[in-house]
């Protein structure tokens, strides 16, 4: 049995999922219509960019189709957007009814948190690990081929990597509500990476390293001309600790520091 509240609980999983969707509901009624004010329907895209329904029905039939066909559409603009539309029920709808409903819709463009970690060393891939915990889609990028690269990565692994001869060339790629991680086996590419990441402005940007070498970037980002604030977005050191130099200690302490992070964008 289908209770009038359901959706709520529908909207939230589909929000825990990050997964976009629109909410239609009929809004007025003037005669006879295939379900009352109040009725609404949850829409989401399928693999195939497809609207499919998700939860609820306002009244099935041809109503429902062009219903469905106008919350894709807006869905595919990928943005937060609300608008009335009247269906007259005659020909054109292909109903009989000989009313008009009119139908509210909004779209929840929600989309997968994505953390991407510059290096694939031992902090990095036990970040990694951590990936169901973050709720998030999660990537290593490394200069190194993958036989290279120590430890060696697990076989079975529910995150990517990506190998590339010049990993801060990704950067640019990279969306702005991505969550960035430094951590390469090489200095050098790190300052080169965070050069190119700071103007971006993304939701995180972390380096790992002590103060000493955070002092020591800095000062070289500021040869490059970047000014303070610019600077003042960049976390380092990152986690929520700093008292362990384990891998794992690291990797929990920087899981919680980003969870802080997400829920705080959540709830904006």
């Amino acid at each position: 049995m289908v209770h009038a509240q359901d959706w709520i609980e529908k909207l939230s999983e589909l929000r825990a999922a990050r997964r976009a969707c629109a909410m239609v509901v009929v809004t007025d009624l003037a005669g006879s219509g295939p379900r009352e004010a109040g009725a609404r329907m949850l829409v989401a895209l399928g693999a195939n960019g497809a609207p499919q329904l998700a939860h609820g029905t306002i009244g099935g039939g041809n109503l429902e189709l062009q219903a469905l066909a106008h919350a894709g559409e807006l869905l595919r603009a990928g943005k937060a957007l609300s608008e009335s539309v009247d269906y007259p029920l005659a020909e054109k709808t292909g109903q009989c009814c000989g009313g008009k409903v009119t139908l509210f819709f909004e779209t929840f463009p929600w989309t997968r948190r994505r953390i991407v970690v510059f290096g694939a060393g031992h902090v990095a891939q036990a970040i990694a690990g951590l990936h169901a915990y973050l709720n998030a889609d999660l990537q290593l990028i490394d200069a190194r081929e993958e036989r290279e690269i120590v430890p060696a990565l697990p076989r079975e692994r529910g995150w990517k990597l990506l190998c590339v001869d010049q990993p801060e060339a990704e950067v640019e790629s990279l969306p702005p509500e991505t969550l960035v991680l430094v951590m390469t086996h090489s200095h050098a590419l790190d300052l080169e990476i965070l050069a190119r990441a700071i103007p971006r402005r993304f939701a995180y940007l972390g380096l790992i390293g002590s103060d000493r070498k955070w002092a020591r970037f800095r000062a070289r980002l500021l040869q490059r001309g970047f000014g303070e604030a610019d600077l003042a977005g960049v976390r380092c050191p990152i986690g929520v600790s700093k008292h362990s130099k384990e891998p794992s200690a690291i990797a929990i302490s920087v899981a919680a520091e980003l969870l802080e992070r997400l829920e705080r964008a959540d709830a904006v």
